[in-house]
This record gives structure tokens, sequence and C-alpha cells, in this order.
């Protein structure tokens, strides 16, 4: 089960695609039938693909840090998009767990996760999520 002994673990998934096809269909499942905004943008949620999903990959199958699949809530979550993410980029995804609290038999866990192109530092997105975890591993 995370503790404060995980506070400042880091995960990192270099070399993400922005996968323009995928990235297209979730613009088009987001839309629905009428046209996308902009030809060819990226959704902001699909950061869940190029910097979430490949990073809390690493954190929940980190055997140390034991998160208890069964018992996980998602708490809450919030990004930001300094940088715009286009199609074809290849970006570096980190996640960094910044806090464990126990609460009320409760387990609160606190990651930064972040997305930037090597090619020119730009941070295309930064976010927070906190996750509850109940009963034990």
């Amino acid at each position: 089960m995370p503790d404060q002994s995980h506070v400042g673990r880091r995960y990192e998934a270099r070399g993400q695609v922005v996968d323009a096809g995928r990235a297209g269909a979730m613009a088009t499942a987001i839309a629905g039938p009428a046209t996308a905004f902009e030809p060819h943008a990226v959704p902001p949620t699909f950061a869940a693909v190029y910097c979430l999903a490949p990073t809390l990959a690493q954190v929940f199958t980190d055997p140390e840090v034991g998160v208890n699949l069964a018992g996980l809530i998602h708490g809450e979550q919030a990004f930001e998009w300094p940088a715009r993410a286009r199609p074809g980029d290849v970006v570096d995804a980190s996640a960094e767990i910044t806090d464990v609290e126990e609460k009320r038999g409760m387990t609160f866990v606190t990651l930064r996760f972040e997305a930037a192109r090597p090619q020119d530092g730009a941070v295309v997105c930064r976010g927070r999520s906190m996750m509850i975890i109940r009963g034990q591993a």
C-alpha cells in the first residue's frame, strides 16, 4: 500500500506519439456528427492516452508501491495545456507521487503529471490527480 516513503517516486514514459488517427477518432467521438472545431486538432482529453495511461500503468504495477486496484477510487483530477499537442508530436510523459495521506482507513495518493516535446521543450500537458484507495493491498 502506498505510504509517505513513496513520495517523490517518479515514472517516465519517453517517446509517446500523439497518433493522428487515434486523436481524430477521439475528436469525432466527442464532437459526434458535428464537424470538429479545427480539423486535425488533438482534443485536450487525448492527454489521457499520451500522458496518463503510460505513467499510471507504471504506478499501478510498481510492486513496491502496491496499489490495490480493487479498492481504487478516482478522487479528483485537474489539467492545463500550456502548449498545443499536435498530431505526430513525440512527447516524454512523467508522473510523480507528491503526497500520500491516510484518512479514515483510506489512502489518498496525489500525483503530478507532465508531458513535453523534447525537441522544443514545450509542455503540452500538466496535471494533478488524486486517487483514493480503500482496503489493504
